[in-house]
């Protein structure tokens, strides 16, 4: 990943709409924003089938340091993962097809989104963090494509998620970090993916992850290949058994 020059007035238009939409969805005003938070940069990521960019905070550990002064959560979504970019690797090696139905869990700044909406699905990228979610948007925009983005606590609103399907692909880049997360996941990926669809999973190697793949077996068919330190699982749902 290496970034690119952007022109000033360009990242100007950028930061204003950022700022209307973060004090929106934050419901403060906009003065109130981290300063951090609005000092961006556009950042060029190389994947197959031609360069994607994402505008992202440019100082991720100010951010950090401005919002836990402000009694909030560390903003992982605000800087893009090494599993996000393998999961936005491999799918522009293997796309979905046009019109599939594509939903991204813990989309962060959107890089597997925004692949899938480029290979001409139909997208949303679902974060718990407001600010993911415009970053994400922003992002999708600046490439030039359709997708749709919601924030969405997936561990709370599941049934919102499963209203919406079924889905065809179902994305997720390092979100089985906690045992909550892996408890909720567990509940609901067999819920999400419609009957031949798939779900793809990146992550490093963590604990959870681990848990998690060990009890999807009884429902998923998993097949799990390793790009440096990242795995890159693909779960696809086994034919329900004939009843005695």
């Amino acid at each position: 990943m290496t970034d690119i020059a952007t022109a000033s007035d360009s990242l100007d238009v950028l930061r204003v709409s950022l700022r209307e939409q973060l004090a929106g969805l934050r419901g403060q005003p906009p003065d109130a924003l981290p300063p951090a938070l609005l000092d961006i940069r556009v950042r060029r990521v190389r994947v197959p089938g031609g360069d994607v960019f994402l505008v992202q905070p440019a100082d991720w550990e100010q951010l950090r340091h401005e919002e836990g002064g402000a009694g909030r959560g560390v903003p992982y979504w605000a800087t893009p993962w090494p599993s996000g970019a393998v999961l936005a690797g491999a799918l522009a090696e293997d796309p979905p097809p046009p019109g599939a139905r594509v939903l991204e869990l813990g989309c962060g700044l959107g890089l597997p989104s925004i692949v899938a909406a480029r290979a001409g699905a139909e997208v949303l990228a679902t974060d718990g963090s407001s600010d993911a979610v415009a970053f994400a948007a922003h992002s999708l925009a600046l490439n030039e494509l359709d997708g749709e983005v919601a924030q969405v606590d997936w561990s709370e609103q599941a049934d919102a998620l499963v209203a919406r399907g079924p889905w065809d692909l179902v994305l997720a880049a390092d979100v089985l970090y906690l045992r909550t997360g892996v408890e909720a996941a567990l509940a609901l990926m067999p819920r999400l993916v419609a009957p031949g669809g798939e779900i793809r999973i990146a992550d490093p190697r963590r604990a959870g992850a681990r848990d998690f793949l060990a009890a999807a077996r009884a429902t998923f068919t998993v097949r799990t290949r390793q790009e440096a330190e990242i795995a890159l699982h693909r779960l696809t749902p086994k034919p329900p058994r004939p009843r005695r």
